[in-house]
């Protein structure tokens, strides 16, 4: 990046966060949402993409169809109306996972329903701005494309130390720790990947100030 593009990046910093959702606002690794079912269910590449087509279908069609009917709305009936549109999607989502992919989706039991009232799905009711269906549409897929990310390292990583596998592929001969499969090496793993991405993104925030700092001083 050149210096002229750090001035501007340290400018609009925060319109910078709201979009890179993926690294510099990752749902899960920086604003602690979704923790439950990766830490629970997420134990594995299966598992992992399960969780992910839940949220692909379930975040972003939420997010419309509340934008469309809740701008009239105040904060507390929002409240109540985002979990239940929420739990209606699901119904129709987890009918249809339940059809094509069978009882794989019963593996992570009551951390897939759980969904619906997950900060990650419902934690828009509280804006009080209206929001138009493509700005739902962009944002809702930003927050999927986020928490895939995170789903799928976190899982990569447990069914890695666990198992010794990734997808069901022998990768080692025995897992160099067993108790990732469980839910508190779950939270120690997620933890320990949160921090260290907290970190790299503080880090870059650094960097861009200091750039954007010596682009004022050396037009």
């Amino acid at each position: 990046m050149k210096h002229k593009d750090y001035s501007y990046l340290y400018a609009n910093w925060d319109d910078e966060v709201r979009r890179r959702k993926v690294t510099l606002s990752n749902p899960v690794f920086i604003k602690g949402l979704a923790l439950a079912p990766i830490v629970v269910a997420g134990t594995s590449l299966a598992n992992g993409i399960l969780l992910c087509i839940a949220v692909f279908f379930l975040l972003t069609p939420t997010r419309i169809i509340t934008s469309l009917i809740t701008r009239r709305m105040s904060v507390p009936f929002k409240t109540f109306f985002y979990p239940f549109v929420s739990a209606i999607v699901f119904a129709v989502v987890y009918y249809y996972m339940y059809q094509y992919l069978g009882a794989r989706v019963l593996l992570l039991g009551v951390y897939l329903p759980i969904l619906v009232i997950d900060p990650l799905i419902v934690k828009n009711f509280e804006k009080t701005r209206k929001e138009s269906v493509l700005y739902s549409f962009i944002n809702g897929m930003r927050n999927t494309m986020g928490f895939a990310v995170a789903c799928l390292l976190v899982c990569v990583i447990r069914e890695l130390l666990a198992f010794g596998t990734v997808g069901g592929i022998q990768i080692m001969g025995y897992g160099l720790l067993p108790m990732a499969q469980y839910s508190f090496g779950g939270f120690l793993i997620v933890a320990l990947v949160a921090g260290a991405w907290s970190a790299v993104v503080k880090d870059y925030r650094y960097r861009v100030e200091v750039e954007a700092m010596h682009d004022e001083r050396h037009p």
